[in-house]
């Protein structure tokens, strides 16, 4: 009795172990990732392009119910009648129709045209989104390399901190420092604790941003690869720019598609008040006699005249108008003040490079020198991580804004420039 229970639960575990094996599938992404193979995965997995795709079919989708060649389709009836004639005999007459409506005033063609464009402009939005979530995969995995430096940086700050401590402490025991020179020391150890708890924190949200953006399990360890090296990006006459920016955004052409789309909507509208023809065939049996005709039918606009749908479609092309102009004001502001923002931010990175963080942290031990010899007292102690900890954040704010900046404009000029790991590149479709 016990070997068996003992088997059945050996084979239940096994088939839980294979249900859950076949339920969740294996992800073939890697846990440490280059940028390209980041990318890569974006493109295939992210939530927001997949929608993207799924509403490029219904466009399709309706696009190819607007093209069908009939506005319905045929109509059979079907009759049958007994007669009586006078002298008590009777007879069956039988009737056949076939019905069919036909488009009149060319609305299929405007139907059909009017649904294309807006597959096309659904396709137009799903390319920039394209762009804009490479945009955002570049940034947040930039934004780990970012955090991961952080890290690094936050633990020197600490082991320097250690250190001043440890030496404080000795001078305290010896009796040539005060309590007050060990509590500042105290006191910026601390601080470089907290530092670094942010800057682990920070790479873990950094983590968890790329992989939500990748559709990754957010459990999974993930580990881009690569060193933040930001190089200047060589942009092209502003003005230059722009107009190549308007010319490449495909969210504008997806915009313009719109707005000729409803232009053709106004058109089918406006028509709607030509009514559709239904021809007819007919075939009858009465008294032994067979008949056959052609006929038309069609409906009178006497108490419907469209006004309502021609109004409302008047509407959606001043409304497909406005956010066209808008979209292409946007375009314009987004693509000068990238190219502001992208130049202040390399400003400041070259003004705040790795030479002003070494030589805070040089300062530092100066200052534990000059301590040690009796020079300094715990002002200059304090002045001294003090400003290493300033030095440490506003380079990395400076480098976090770098990143930012470089990537707004990457998605506001539609991919026409983004910047890489090491070399910045310029798509091969554009030269200057």
């Amino acid at each position: 009795m016990y070997s068996s229970l003992r088997y059945l639960t050996v084979v239940g575990l096994c088939l839980l172990a294979a249900i859950s094996q076949s339920v969740a599938s294996p992800d073939p992404t890697p846990a440490r990732l280059s940028l390209d193979a980041a990318l890569s995965r974006a493109m295939e997995y992210n939530y927001a392009i997949q929608a993207a795709q799924r509403r490029v079919g219904i466009r399709a989708g309706e696009a190819e119910h607007a093209g069908r060649l009939f506005p319905s389709n045929p109509e059979l009836e079907l009759e049958r009648a007994d007669r009586e004639a006078p002298d008590g005999s009777s007879t069956t007459d039988l009737g056949i129709t076939l019905k069919q409506e036909i488009w009149m005033g060319n609305k299929g063609d405007l139907r059909e045209e009017a649904a294309n464009l807006r597959t096309k402009a659904a396709r137009n939005e799903l390319d920039f989104l394209r762009t804009s979530v490479a945009a955002r995969t570049r940034r947040a995995f930039m934004r780990v390399l970012l955090a991961r430096e952080a890290v690094r940086t936050a633990e020197r700050v600490v082991e320097l901190a250690e250190r001043l401590q440890r030496y404080a402490r000795r001078r305290k025991q010896a009796g040539e420092a005060t309590r007050m020179e060990v509590n500042v020391a105290v006191i910026g150890l601390g601080r470089a604790r907290a530092e670094r708890v942010r800057a682990e924190r920070d790479l873990t949200r950094a983590r968890l941003t790329l992989a939500e953006i990748l559709n990754i399990d957010p459990s999974r360890p993930l580990e881009p690869q690569g060193e933040l090296q930001p190089v200047a990006l060589n942009l092209p006459n502003t003005n230059t720019l722009v107009r190549r920016a308007l010319d490449r955004r495909r969210d504008l052409a997806g915009s313009a598609q719109a707005v000729l789309a409803a232009r053709k909507e106004l058109r089918l509208a406006n028509r709607e008040i030509i009514p559709n023809l239904t021809i007819m065939g007919f075939y009858k049996e009465e008294e032994s006699a067979e008949i056959t005709g052609l006929g038309v039918s069609v409906p009178i606009p006497l108490f419907h005249y469209y006004s309502g749908e021609q109004a409302a479609a008047g509407e959606r092309l001043q409304l497909a108008q406005v956010e066209r102009d808008a979209l292409m004001l946007q375009v314009r502001r987004e693509t000068l003040q990238g190219i502001a923002d992208y130049r202040a931010a390399r400003r400041r990175v070259d003004l705040l490079n790795d030479d002003m963080l070494a030589a805070a942290e040089q300062n530092l031990r100066l200052t534990r020198v000059a301590f040690s010899e009796g020079k300094v007292g715990a002002p200059a102690i304090t002045t001294a991580q003090d400003n290493l900890l300033n030095v440490r954040r506003t380079y990395l704010d400076a480098l976090d804004e770098l990143i930012s900046a470089a990537t707004a404009l990457e998605r506001a000029t539609g991919g026409l420039i983004h910047m890489g790991q090491g070399v910045p590149k310029t798509d091969s479709r554009e030269k200057s």
